[in-house]
């Protein structure tokens, strides 16, 4: 028996496309993917990172797909989202599907349009990347949140935790844990594996020409560089070091945004030449920075619902620092061999962790581990409930 699978979601995302493919070689399912609109795809300008990008890893090849409109994120929102979930209804229900896995509960477009499938009908489900730890909220915007989600909730038929605060999200919002089944969210892991091949075995040559030394140790940050992301910690916590700390350490930082030349600045007066800014780089280009590097510190303070860069970091054999408000904590670091957590707001604490590190790295070899494949895990759950 065939089941046809409708996915919704707001525009392609290099992360979901393993997937994509991987359900779409599934036999004796056939799937389409509804984008609303060609974000990424297309030079598109991303506020945060404050640059005109494309990706460069093909986020729509593979799998059967369609964009409902050429507009911008902006007119996702609002009146001009409803409208376009009207379109987006009528174009899904052509296309008649068994089931329809929608990622996200937001912006207009994704409300309006679960709404209007589910009153049709349709045996609905949601993987999104829900939490209720990465934005600080007040007790009765919190309360109008749980009233709002717990109502939209009863839409769908099943849901797709991508991590522990997602699971216990649901939970507070009311959703029985028999119909979760866990997705964690992840990377291509073979994407990356084709850079960990090419640019690890290059590591010392990469670090030599960067003037690096053996027993330097390399922090390295990377993502958007906006207030949420809290990258100004990192400074206040080099600031702490010992002088002799600091002539160990490098720092490369990879992203743009609105804090990039306070970031640089600031971090510059602590390490001088030792700081590498870089700017924004596609993901073909990330390899031979995580190969140079030791540490990556992922200082959230708002909004990191996950945080892939960790996974990423992970795969290139990094040990990861990261703030209690970075969703993956729980599931990513789990021991010291992987990293550690700090409060987002201590960088004292920080700053000690950072010294560890710098110990440590005159005593350890860094080895990378095998990663079970996400697509294949992702592609597993999600097709047992489709049926």
């Amino acid at each position: 028996m065939l089941i046809k699978l409708a996915i919704l979601l707001t525009h392609p995302v290099q992360y979901f496309a393993p997937v994509f493919r991987e359900l779409a070689q599934q036999p004796n399912l056939q799937l389409k993917v509804f984008f609303g609109c060609n974000h990424g795809v297309i030079p598109s300008e991303d506020p945060n990172f404050g640059v005109v990008f494309q990706w460069d890893c093909q986020p729509t090849a593979g799998f059967e797909h369609e964009f409902l409109s050429h507009n911008s994120l902006e007119d996702l929102k609002g009146l001009r989202g409803i409208r376009l979930a009207t379109k987006a209804f009528n174009t899904i229900s052509s296309y008649q599907p068994d089931a329809i896995l929608i990622f996200a509960y937001s912006p207009t477009f994704i409300t309006a349009s679960t709404l209007l499938l589910y009153l049709a009908g349709y045996k609905l489900m949601l993987r999104a990347e829900t939490t209720d730890e990465a934005l600080s909220r007040s007790y009765i915007k919190d309360k109008i949140r749980q009233l709002f989600l717990s109502f939209y909730y009863r839409q769908f038929t099943h849901f797709f935790p991508i991590g522990t605060n997602s699971i216990n999200h649901y939970l507070r919002m009311g959703v029985d844990k028999s119909r979760m089944t866990l997705a964690h969210y992840a990377i291509d892991i073979e994407f990356f594996q084709k850079q960990v091949d090419f640019w690890l075995p290059q590591r010392g040559a990469l670090r030599a020409n960067a003037g690096i030394g053996k027993q330097d140790h390399v922090l390295i940050y990377c993502g958007k560089m906006f207030p949420p992301k809290n990258p100004l910690i990192i400074s206040d916590a080099l600031e702490n070091l010992s002088p002799l700390e600091k002539e160990k350490t490098w720092f490369i930082a990879v992203g743009d945004g609105e804090l990039r030349e306070e970031f640089e600045r600031r971090i510059k007066v602590q390490l001088d030449e030792r700081a590498i800014f870089v700017g924004f780089k596609n993901q073909l280009k990330l390899g031979q920075y995580y190969a140079m590097a030791d540490t990556l510190i992922l200082p959230s303070q708002s909004g990191e619902t996950w945080g892939l860069v960790v996974n990423e970091a992970l795969q290139f054999g990094l040990r990861v620092i990261v703030s209690d408000k970075v969703g993956c904590a729980k599931d990513l670091i789990t021991d010291v061999k992987h990293g550690w957590i700090f409060s987002c707001s201590n960088f004292f604490e920080l700053a000690k962790i950072i010294s560890q590190e710098i110990m440590q790295t005159k005593l350890k070899n860094r080895e990378l581990e095998s990663l079970p494949n996400p697509s294949k895990l992702a592609t597993n759950v999600y097709v047992q409930l489709i049926a």
